[in-house]
């Protein structure tokens, strides 16, 4: 009761600001404690708001991309909100919500219950920005009907924070004060100042002109300055993973020596055009970027390539100038909102792995069949019902995963691959499994859970022969 008391004093202290007294009244933010009290029923804004998910798969697949975008960006500027509570509010609060809007994408209702305990000041806060993030930050996106998203959330300062992993060794330099203090520059070749808060590049770093790896990761950077290609001409890997680099904070000098970036989980919108610069740039991780359209020129200077990381980028579609890469041997498009993937593809003879898993691709081109060198393929998590039959010619294909897809049979093509070593046909529908998958001699991992073949125990059921044929070849089936 004292709890409650104090979340309906939290809640009155604000609402002016809230909702009482704004003028037209676009949206509300309470705690669930207080519905009642002001005459509110979750039960009827649910009855009345369809959940985002339900509406957005009732749409056709290519009126699907641009909610679901939306939603990705909306979710990363409250996260982005979130985060900076964490200077005024001291606790971790954590709580559950309830969002309730519009068909224009302008929230209306959002009950909020908090699970921790908080302050009332604390909890005011909360409030406080909720308010002013929903009342400033629409949804950019339109559904047929009003809508409801509900989840779980953290703000304020962690409980916990994860311990600083600190790295040793000859010629290593993990912390700032070593970085003054050290009279060998020339000998530091390593240095890790990873999770330090640092919002510029201190100035110590240009000391170690042999320096060949700097970790930045996890600090609030915003710029990549000049200096760092320029100023250290031995430097090969480079990670800036976890900052706050936007798209004028890239910059790049001419050289040479760089070979590996990392600058996944920052704030980029597009592929940096000084990236070129990189002439000896092998790996690119650009992955959780809100890059949403892929750049080719930037890319197409780089000729030693190999190693190009798209992983959850927004992307909708793939250039079909993507063959100038021709070094790639590896391609990772994990969790995008792809649909196709153009033929040039077929163009890329160097690769060896591609994922495209957790897209939305309904079709393969059988133009992949052209990848003499491909010998690891994941695509689960599309919405593929069959394979081309072309793909017998990937005489090289050790591993394919075609998990959690719409196959109904097993693809005929699949018994036809001569190298392939591990199968995953989890979650699909497949009814029935050949007797000639025996013939996969090279076959050593099967996955095959999750489909109406293996409802029950598969070793009593009608394929229990195959099962044992196969475990007779010293494959191991998991069912």
């Amino acid at each position: 009761m004292i709890r409650n008391a104090l979340l309906v004093g939290g809640l009155l202290s604000l609402g002016t600001l809230g909702w009482a007294q704004q003028k037209n009244a676009e949206v509300r933010v309470m705690l669930a404690a207080d519905t009642a009290q002001f005459g509110i029923s979750p039960a009827q804004l649910t009855a009345t708001h369809t959940p985002f998910d339900r509406q957005v798969q009732e749409l056709p697949d290519q009126a699907q991309v641009i909610p679901r975008k939306a939603m990705k960006a909306y979710n990363t500027a409250k996260i982005g909100l979130l985060k900076k509570l964490s200077q005024t509010i001291s606790t971790n609060v954590f709580y559950s919500y309830q969002a309730f809007y519009r068909a224009d994408g302008t929230a209306e209702w959002v009950i909020i219950d908090p699970k921790e305990d908080a302050s009332i000041q604390e909890i005011s806060t909360l409030l406080t920005s909720l308010t002013q993030f929903y009342q400033s930050t629409p949804l950019s996106t339109s559904l047929p009907k009003p809508f409801t998203i509900s989840g779980a959330q953290m703000a304020g300062r962690p409980s916990f924070v994860s311990k600083r992993t600190i790295r040793t060794g000859d010629s290593t330099i993990s912390t700032l004060e070593a970085a003054r203090l050290t009279n060998r520059p020339d000998t530091v070749k390593y240095v890790f100042f990873n999770q330090l808060n640092l919002k510029t590049i201190p100035d110590e770093l240009y000391r170690f002109s042999n320096l060949e790896e700097l970790d930045l990761s996890k600090n609030d950077l915003t710029q990549l300055p000049l200096r760092l290609t320029a100023d250290l001409p031995n430097l090969k890997r480079l990670s800036l993973l976890e900052n706050e680099v936007g798209d004028e904070g890239v910059f790049f000098a001419k050289n040479t020596h760089l070979e590996a970036l990392n600058i996944q989980h920052n704030k980029l919108t597009r592929v940096p055009k000084s990236i070129s610069k990189n002439r000896k740039l092998a790996s690119l991780w650009l992955g959780h970027n809100a890059l949403n359209t892929l750049a080719i020129s930037p890319l197409k200077k780089l000729k030693r390539l190999y190693d190009l990381n798209l992983y959850e980028t927004g992307l909708t579609s793939i250039p079909k100038k993507i063959w100038k890469l021709r070094s790639l041997t590896t391609l990772d498009l994990y969790y995008n909102e792809l649909t196709t993937l153009p033929k040039q593809m077929g163009k890329l003879k160097a690769l060896e792995q591609l994922a495209v898993a957790n897209n939305r691709l309904t079709q393969l081109p059988k133009e992949l069949a052209r990848l003499p060198r491909l010998n690891t393929l994941f695509v689960h998590h599309n919405k593929l019902s069959q394979l081309p039959t072309e793909l017998a010619s990937l005489n090289n294909l050790r591993l394919l995963d075609i998990g959690s897809n719409q196959f109904s049979e097993l693809p005929a093509v699949v018994l036809t691959l001569p190298s392939l070593e591990d199968l995953d046909l989890s979650s699909n529908n497949i009814q029935t499994l050949p007797p000639s998958i025996a013939q996969l001699t090279k076959l050593k991992k099967l996955y095959m859970r999750s489909n109406p073949i293996t409802k029950d125990d598969a070793k009593v059921g009608p394929y229990a022969k195959v099962i044992d044929q196969l475990e007779a070849n010293k494959t191991e089936v998991f069912y």
